[in-house]
């Protein structure tokens, strides 16, 4: 009954942000058609700031970075921040840090994007990623995805598949 209960409920997810679950209890949906969804664009190449109290190691970062790369996705640069306010973004950054209060364990990580009212342009975004996570593969190439500007793509064994336990490498229809 639990597991039902579970699975009932986990076909309604109402946060506003997107969300990479850990459980690997979700609809059962094996090919969705069409192509991945890119909400938003950058209009010049983002500054990543990664927060230390994330345990976000730099090679870690180096490795999502080069995925997205060889998309032709470009990057101005990526550093570590060890001070204590590390926490928000700047113009033209996507920072990754620790969850706020409401994003619950149940999920591995999530982002929040910012967009300029007048072009659409992403102007900032924001990771936050739980420190057992971080090293775990695909969860910050994932969460780039979504500060890039793409969706939740339902498709089995994509980058962007939303149950972590259901996602993969695929990355079809994410080139730049």
């Amino acid at each position: 009954m639990g597991i039902l209960l579970a699975l009932f409920l986990s076909c309604f997810n109402t946060q506003e942000f997107s969300l990479l679950k850990v459980a690997n209890i979700d609809p059962v949906q094996t090919y969705t058609p069409g192509v991945p969804v890119q909400k938003a664009t950058w209009k010049d190449e983002p500054r990543i700031r990664i927060c230390e109290s994330t345990e976000v190691k730099m090679y870690r970062a180096q490795k999502a970075i080069k995925f997205w790369e060889m998309l032709g996705y470009e990057f101005d640069g990526v550093r570590m921040d060890g001070t204590l306010n590390c926490a928000d973004p700047r113009h033209g950054e996507i920072i990754v840090t620790l969850p706020e209060g409401n994003i619950d364990e149940n999920h591995m990580a999530a982002t929040r994007i910012f967009t300029e009212k007048v072009t659409g342009h992403i102007a900032k975004a924001k990771i936050f990623i739980y420190p057992k996570y971080a090293p775990r593969d695909r969860v910050l190439e994932h969460e780039l995805g979504h500060a890039l500007g793409w969706s939740h793509y339902n498709q089995k064994f994509h980058l962007m598949h939303p149950n972590w336990h259901q996602g993969g490498y695929d990355r079809s229809g994410l080139r730049k």
